[in-house]
């Protein structure tokens, strides 16, 4: 019995030993690889900051004891004694007179449809080349995720179609639909707002507050030191939005300003007076060109310095910012990105180091040589020369992850 047992130890101490050859050849025959395509990227040189966004803006109180309605869109324009908003008794009315000009509207619109199609009967290929042209126009606004230019397309490219059907001959009843649209517009046309709210100034209104709009004074926005950016960001989290008193505000001037605290050592290769981009880290595609008023040039000894930035850029997104995380970007680089372990410094056949990534090619590696232009802690930017002859190439398999990379050597 202890024979067979020792003949059982051995033969799976035997299997074990076989099981270890063959894994250990099958590795060196057998090694994996991750791999990345080499494609030119761009990354900036940037500072981060919390800004505080200081505008020329005027509340506009709403009244209490009615229903207080904006006659304007976010962003929109708005002269000296314009009406600025509509009052009513109640919800209904104000939902009643909405409705009237969502009809009003509509109307318009067939209306204007059915005038188009007047003597047009011998035009479809016009109509036609309008189609493709509309088509085209709608696909690229989805393509940039631009939501109004979305609508607008969409409605024009409607049109068009409409259009086509009726002027084959496709039953598209217009006049029906105006004749129902009329009677209902007369059917609501009774009710009226009560009164209008006019405004003193010109202006962009936007219907969003958030009780911070005297925070700082517009006049001394230039004037700002680090002490006082900082407690006015404090400031912003402590005050409550009082939205019951106003329906919006007024942006009086175009020119703005995002304050903010940064390290002075971070400033060293900016001037004022320098344009520079900043990009909104919470918005993603937001880039903002501005130009630097000032704190770009500390005085010696000082940590920090109270950057201020302008822009006359005015639209409502940036009517609604307060307090912003940005990048603000010094400088561009163009380069290959690659993540950090993809680097490694290989020796040439003098000994000399050099820096540079392994490359894939059918089954062999290549060392491409490559000079590393910026390093952030996840990836290196590396220079690219389409006319370096060991330098990378665009779509190069760039090597990220595998075991002993060696150049010219051939994997299974």
């Amino acid at each position: 019995m202890k024979i067979k047992k020792d003949s059982l130890a051995i033969i799976i101490a035997v299997v074990l030993v076989f099981a270890y050859i063959f894994y250990e050849c099958y590795s060196v025959m057998h090694i994996s690889f991750e791999t990345e395509t080499a494609l030119l990227s761009t990354v900036y040189e940037k500072i981060d900051a919390t800004a505080l966004v200081v505008r020329d803006e005027k509340t506009i109180s709403a009244d209490s004891s009615k229903i207080t309605v904006p006659c304007l869109a976010d962003g929109d324009k708005i002269n000296v004694g314009g009406n600025v908003a509509m009052t009513f008794s109640s919800n209904e009315d104000a939902q009643t007179y909405s409705d009237y000009l969502d009809i009003q509207q509509e109307l318009k619109y067939y209306e204007n449809l059915e005038s188009q199609t007047v003597g047009q009967a011998g035009n479809v290929e016009s109509v036609n080349s309008e189609i493709d042209d509309d088509i085209n126009a709608f696909v690229r606004s989805v393509s940039s995720n631009n939501v109004e230019s979305i609508e607008a397309n969409a409605a024009k490219l409607n049109d068009s179609v409409l259009r086509r059907q009726m002027i084959i001959g496709e039953n598209v009843d217009l006049i029906s639909i105006i004749q129902n649209l009329r009677k209902q517009e007369g059917a609501l046309s009774k009710t009226k707002p009560k009164g209008y709210i006019k405004t003193d100034e010109s202006g962009i209104f936007s219907s969003y507050t958030d009780g911070c709009e005297d925070l700082v004074e517009y006049g001394k926005a230039q004037e700002m030191s680090v002490k006082d950016i900082k407690n006015a960001l404090d400031k912003v989290d402590e005050l409550e939005d009082n939205k019951s008193a106003y329906f919006g505000k007024l942006v009086t001037s175009y020119t703005w300003y995002f304050e903010c605290v940064v390290d002075s050592d971070k400033v060293i290769n900016l001037e004022n007076g320098q344009r520079v981009q900043v990009a909104l880290k919470d918005n993603d595609g937001t880039v903002l060109d501005v130009q630097i008023v000032s704190g770009a040039e500390p005085q010696a000894g000082e940590k920090e310095t109270a950057l201020i930035m302008k822009s006359s850029v005015m639209d409502s997104g940036i009517a609604s910012m307060r307090k912003e995380e940005i990048e603000i970007r010094t400088a561009s680089l163009e380069g290959i990105k690659v993540p950090t372990e993809a680097l490694h410094v290989a020796k040439d056949e003098n000994g000399k180091e050099r820096k540079g990534v392994y490359v894939l090619i059918s089954s062999q590696v290549k060392f491409r040589e490559a000079e590393v232009i910026y390093s952030d802690d996840d990836f290196v930017l590396l220079s690219f020369d389409p006319d370096s002859k060991n330098g990378i190439r665009l779509y190069d398999q760039i090597i990220t992850k595998g075991k002993e990379l060696e150049d010219g050597k051939v994997y299974t």
